[in-house]
């Protein structure tokens, strides 16, 4: 499991940021993720991985909200067969607006995280050893840990642009 973490200042109220937060439609802006075509309630969501050709996978989304000790928390879950990402958006009042805290644990399938290193592995010139799988094993967790990192800022980019088209 990766976990990566991205947090921002938004001009809005925490009452606004909260309700953007809970509409499934604040959801569809981030990164590879859009309507699905078959069944009501289905995602599509499209892994745009390095070392790995763009996978489709379709998704769940479930958005719950937790409330204790003076914060307030909305989790959400995106799970598929490759790739689900559990998420946590912390909220924290300020006195002009709010300070947004995205954290986004994945939990890649191994048969992915195996075909990204046999597709790394065909590509390197490292020698045939015992130890390479570790090596290539851990430049793949380097490479989607990149790629998560930059998915969380753009999740925090969605939702300032959700809260910026509906402000007055």
């Amino acid at each position: 499991m990766l976990t990566v973490a991205a947090e921002m200042f938004l001009r809005s109220s925490p009452d606004e940021t909260w309700a953007a937060l809970g509409r499934r439609s604040t959801y569809l802006r981030f990164p590879g993720v859009t309507r699905g075509s078959e069944a009501a309630g289905s995602l599509q969501h499209m892994l745009d991985l390095p070392i790995l050709d763009t996978i489709v996978q379709t998704v769940t989304l479930s958005i719950a909200r937790v409330r204790g000790n003076g914060r307030r928390e909305r989790r959400f879950s995106l799970r598929g067969p490759m790739v689900s990402i559990a998420g946590c958006w912390t909220l924290a009042p300020a006195d002009d607006g709010v300070r947004l805290r995205v954290t986004l644990a994945y939990d890649i399938a191994p048969s992915l995280q195996e075909q990204a290193v046999n597709m790394l592995r065909s590509r390197s010139p490292l020698p045939i050893r015992t130890d390479a799988d570790a090596i290539l094993g851990r430049a793949v967790d380097e490479f989607f840990e990149t790629r998560f990192g930059e998915h969380a800022t753009a999740c925090c980019d969605a939702v300032r642009a959700q809260i910026g088209t509906r402000s007055p």
